[in-house]
């Protein structure tokens, strides 16, 4: 998948004190899917904070001519302590927040397409199944170790999914990993990346043993040209021999959050693929 993509910051001082967001957004269009043209793919969360009480408004997915898979999150938030935080509604799995593919971080209309292997199943249940999957999350930090754990329920099909994740930094590493149940049937992911100065690289395993699916290896390596210029190969194959998905992306940052992104990819044994996309980052 060949990529051109500009991502714009929102800064804080757009938004009053008691609003805020963050996220990734990336508007496009790709060859990869006739007839999909165009496409948007979101991953974001607008925050209103009243005291100790919130709110949240959250949405993933991806849009296209063809299809339109996203959940939509919302959730009533109360912060305890000095970083904790429990969501109340139809609040983010934990699983997702950690151990994210790099597939989906470097080519994200292609990587979302992976979804029930390195996602929650309560993700793909909603983007695919129309679940709606209602429950609870709790999520704390201290020092360089965040973690998370969340519960929910979908009254159709009736499944029940928890899930729990953790990431820490230490010097130049950076290591996470999730495991999830859906009722009693569980899926499992870890990664480790290592900063090297211009070089920086990593490795991945998903294991979506709830969802029936082969394990998945996956490998990354960026290198920095320049402060402004980047080149990043990412390689995802399952375990089973199967086909291998793999991709090269230059990346040239405007700034700390605006770039823009030329790529190429080759999905899963198919001819390379080509994609042109705009992002909004903040």
């Amino acid at each position: 998948m060949a990529a051109l993509a500009l991502a714009t910051p929102v800064h804080a001082q757009s938004f009053p004190d008691w609003v805020s967001a963050e996220g990734t957004f990336a508007l496009g269009v790709t060859d990869r899917v006739p007839g999909a043209d165009a496409f948007l793919v979101g991953d974001g969360t607008v925050r209103l904070s009243f005291g100790r009480f919130g709110a949240e408004l959250g949405v993933y997915g991806r849009a296209d001519a063809l299809d339109t898979p996203h959940e939509t999150y919302g959730t009533l938030t109360l912060d305890i302590g000095a970083n904790g935080r429990l969501s109340v509604g139809v609040p983010r799995p934990a699983y997702d927040a950690f151990a994210v593919s790099a597939l989906e971080t470097h080519f994200p209309s292609l990587g979302i397409d992976r979804t029930r292997a390195t996602r929650s199943a309560a993700t793909f249940g909603a983007m695919f199944a129309d679940w709606l999957p209602v429950g609870a999350r709790f999520t704390n930090s201290t020092g360089d170790l965040s973690y998370a754990v969340s519960a929910h329920s979908a009254e159709n099909p009736g499944a029940t999914v928890v899930g729990f994740g953790l990431g820490t930094r230490a010097g130049d590493w950076t290591l996470s990993g999730a495991i999830e149940s859906v009722d009693g049937d569980v899926s499992a992911k870890a990664a480790v990346s290592r900063d090297f100065g211009a070089f920086s690289g990593g490795l991945a395993y998903f294991a979506p043993e709830a969802a029936g699916l082969s394990d998945l290896v996956e490998g990354f390596a960026t290198y920095s040209i320049s402060d402004q210029l980047d080149v990043t190969g990412v390689v995802q194959a399952p375990v089973d021999g199967g086909s291998v998905t793999g991709g090269v992306s230059a990346r040239y940052s405007f700034t700390e959050a605006t770039s823009v992104s030329l790529g190429v990819a080759s999905d899963a044994g198919s001819d390379a693929v080509y994609s042109a996309f705009l992002g909004l980052r903040f």
